[in-house]
């Protein structure tokens, strides 16, 4: 099975069909919210479908697959998903797969939805896979506070879209890293840092990272992901979702 259908799958499991769980997790497959802590118990196909089907008694959600990032064992993709009231919200799903099915899975849902248009396949023989794992690195440090790096990491119409509100969007390296002074003249900064390694897609003109903000003040840490595109080896998109709680694994 490719990865374009495990993510088509994955989201009909949620939407009509719990039982495709026993296609797509292994035994002992574990998964993460960066809202609550509902999935932590949840571990394979007979808890994921007993899970799910509970789940879709009290909500009527439709989940709707974008973009995706395919490096193997690793994927990751954008989606959205419609509520009964009508409202839509976007999100990031990370996967690591062991023996050709999902193990370990990350689960992220956005204050907002994302209503621009999903890019196709940048260019990608422009920029390789150690170069895109590189421009990640760069991207953390641009992150951190070295908002002179903006230039050389994000392309000039360069769009960023902020999980939380629209004040943390951002258009073009300048707005970019105005925003990252204006985190880090807060109280209590986090410092990021790339959690695992990122998922690199090549073909596709796509990367994914998870990441970790951790503060120095009260020591509060909570996960995070990035899903970026590539084009001449610069981030021309990204998509940033933040959790409420920290990483179990």
């Amino acid at each position: 099975m490719d990865n374009e259908k495990r993510m088509t799958m994955w989201c009909r499991m949620w939407n009509e069909d719990p039982s495709l769980a026993y296609d797509l997790m292994s035994d002992d497959c574990v998964q993460w919210s960066n809202r609550s802590a509902g999935l932590d118990t949840v571990i394979g196909p007979d808890q994921q479908e007993r899970f799910i089907a509970a789940y879709r008694a009290r909500h009527v959600n439709i989940f709707s697959p974008r973009v995706c990032v395919d490096a193997g064992d690793r994927f990751a993709y954008l989606w959205d998903v419609r509520k009964a009231d009508g409202q839509v919200l976007t999100g990031i799903d990370v996967n690591i797969l062991k023996d050709d099915r999902v193990h370990e899975n990350w689960t992220f849902v956005a204050e907002r939805h994302c209503a621009q248009s999903d890019p196709g396949p940048e260019a990608a023989e422009t920029t390789g896979p150690a170069a895109i794992e590189e421009l990640c690195h760069r991207w953390m440090q641009l992150r951190n506070g070295r908002v002179e790096l903006a230039l050389d990491v994000v392309t000039d119409d360069f769009d960023l879209f902020s999980g939380a509100d629209p004040v943390s969007d951002a258009h073009g390296p300048s707005e970019l890293a105005d925003l990252i002074k204006r985190q880090a003249q807060t109280d209590d900064p986090p410092a990021f840092t790339i959690h695992r390694r990122p998922i690199v897609d090549p073909t596709r003109g796509h990367v994914a990272l998870l990441w970790t903000a951790e503060t120095s003040v009260d020591g509060t840490s909570v996960g995070g992901v990035d899903l970026l595109t590539v084009r001449a080896g610069r981030f021309a998109r990204a998509w940033s979702l933040t959790g409420a709680r920290p990483f179990r694994y």
